[in-house]
């Protein structure tokens, strides 16, 4: 398995170490805490398969339109 090393200031450390459950890694802290990014193209597609009204459809798009926050990964 391939690691990254990070460098995490002193706060950091101590919120991630409060929240370690005994006999978990840092690593598993984290996928355990930090939710996956969340695939909006996904999601899309697997709407356009329901079966929805236009209408339907519309509101839900433009409902996660509204929800969408830029984001700073390239």
């Amino acid at each position: 398995m391939a690691t990254k090393t990070i460098s995490i200031d002193v706060e950091a450390y101590e919120r991630l170490r409060s929240v370690r459950h005994d006999q978990e890694s840092f690593s598993q802290t984290i996928k355990r805490v930090v939710r996956p990014a969340f695939d909006y193209e996904a999601f899309r597609k697997r709407l356009k398969r329901l079966s929805l009204s236009e209408e339907a459809a519309k509101a839900i798009e433009e409902q996660l339109c509204s929800r969408r926050r830029p984001s700073n990964r390239k």
